[in-house]
């Protein structure tokens, strides 16, 4: 409830996003733990579902994270047996990632848990306000 904040920090924006991002994110971490899956493991999974297999590198630059970070992450989903790394065939050195049945499978219960989670955060909010919301957000960080 945005009355909990000193009304001084409910004009910046920072920090209304800043709240929100927090809330958001601890909602989807605790939903998707209950399928072994970390928020970007569970983003991860969801490009690779939804784009073409890449590799690594690819995927990090498309989720813009680092290195060491996407490393970590496919490391964990390869161990779960979710994404596979096969060779590329345009160039040997290289591995693509394809996603798994059974990371297809926790793909989408996941993206059914972080509906949920996303239902509660922005329950105040009706579908249209949403909707625009994430209309804006997009906007704001250059897309569309």
């Amino acid at each position: 409830m945005a009355s909990e904040f000193p009304s001084p920090l409910l004009d910046r924006l920072s920090f209304l996003l800043g709240k929100l991002y927090f809330r958001g994110l601890d909602a989807e971490t605790d939903e998707l733990s209950a399928l072994n899956l970390g928020v970007k493991q569970h983003a991860a999974l969801g490009v690779l579902t939804r784009e073409d297999p890449m590799t690594q590198q690819e995927l990090g630059h498309r989720m813009g994270i680092d290195r060491t970070t996407i490393v970590a992450v496919v490391d964990d989903l390869d161990e779960q047996g979710l994404v596979e790394r096969r060779r590329s065939p345009a160039d040997r050195r290289a591995y693509l990632l394809t996603v798994t049945p059974s990371g297809r499978d926790a793909e989408e219960r996941g993206r059914h848990r972080v509906a949920e989670a996303e239902d509660r955060l922005l329950g105040a909010l009706d579908e249209p306000d949403r909707t625009r919301l994430r209309e804006l957000l997009v906007r704001a960080l250059g897309g569309g």
